[in-house]
């Protein structure tokens, strides 16, 4: 298991989710399936495929937070794919075998908010499970009482620090 865990404050980007949002998320042949020469091109592909799988499947969990929006820190996508692209580099299909499990907890309370299978037309041959944490400071309670106090839904703010646990589905030959 891989853990993060930074100790600097919070720096939100502008990556939050809210209503508008029309993005194009390449299709899964195009992305994965392209063969390149170059390890660090093809890897940095893959990343990008997955952070744009993550911010989508967090734009959808809106509805199951009950939430207006999901703010992150910046570049915690970023990080989160390059991490999961790495642990899918020994894997039979590589990340095409990769089903993720995306978890929220809040309160000491885990609940899932998402699932990304990474190529529908692929067998799953591991499983990551990634447990993102909600940021529950003072400064943000205060701020969400007065949002619920003005009839407006609460933001859910996820902070910095995250765990990653792979899972195989297979047995190995050695």
């Amino acid at each position: 298991m891989k853990i993060h865990n930074v100790q600097n404050s919070l720096t939100f980007s502008s990556t939050a989710f809210g209503e508008n949002n029309n993005v194009y998320w390449p299709d899964n042949k195009d992305v994965l399936l392209s063969y390149t020469t170059n390890e660090d091109e093809c890897e940095a592909t893959s990343c990008k495929f997955l952070v744009g799988k993550l911010e989508n499947c967090l734009r959808q969990a809106k509805l199951e937070l009950h939430c207006s929006e999901v703010l992150l820190p910046s570049n915690l996508t970023h990080r989160i794919a390059e991490d999961i692209v790495r642990m899918s580099e020994r894997e039979p299909c590589g990340l095409r075998g990769c089903v993720l499990y995306i978890n929220l907890e809040e309160k000491k309370l885990s609940r899932r908010i998402g699932k990304i299978k990474c190529a529908s037309d692929a067998v799953a041959t591991f499983e990551i499970f990634l447990m993102l944490k909600a940021d529950c400071s003072s400064w943000f309670r205060i701020k969400q009482l007065l949002m619920a106090r003005l009839g407006r839904k609460p933001a859910v703010v996820i902070s910095e620090g995250y765990a990653l646990n792979k899972k195989k589905l297979y047995r190995s030959s050695s």
